[in-house]
């Protein structure tokens, strides 16, 4: 894996933190300056490595970012992300084929960090959809593009629950 450019994590945190104070970030109505935020992590996952590959970038309850990637179709924490605080106020990762859609491996994810977790968000090409786990009223999905038949393709957290 190589890394083209080695200021990948500083550049994502230099925005988030010139937007950090214009924003109320977590509220049921997006976040100012969202794209801005966001389009720094699409960016850097397209750009920023050999290849394109998967970024997350995790917020914690202190406001600080943790940053890793992986291949092009998984990311995960190598090293524990020490100093992290719960709960996690967003869990934000790329799917560098482009398209924005919860995976199994996203969902397990979310149905492990959920009591802990407060939004998650998958982006794709000019695409992001959203979980939000505010006051425990839970899924909520948004798409950028008009996807036909969104209904046909939305998978919710009840179609992973247990049965009893």
């Amino acid at each position: 894996m190589e890394i083209v450019n080695e200021k990948w994590q500083e550049e994502i945190r230099y925005v988030f933190e010139e937007i950090k104070d214009d924003r109320d970030y977590l509220d049921e109505d997006g976040w100012e300056n969202e794209n801005l935020f966001l389009g720094i992590i699409w960016e850097m996952s397209m750009t920023a490595f050999d290849i394109e590959r998967e970024v997350q970038v995790v917020i914690d309850n202190n406001d600080n970012i943790y940053c890793s990637f992986g291949s092009p179709s998984f990311v995960e924490f190598t090293e524990a992300p020490i100093g992290m605080k719960l709960p996690i106020k967003c869990w934000i990762h790329t799917h560098p084929f482009g398209k924005a859609y919860f995976s199994g491996t996203d969902w397990r994810t979310i149905k492990t960090w959920e009591p802990v977790m407060e939004q998650a968000i998958v982006l794709g090409d000019n695409e992001k959809m959203v979980w939000n786990n505010f006051d425990k009223e839970y899924t909520l999905f948004f798409a950028n593009i008009d996807i036909p038949n969104f209904d046909k393709y939305q998978t919710l957290l009840s179609d992973f629950e247990e049965e009893e």
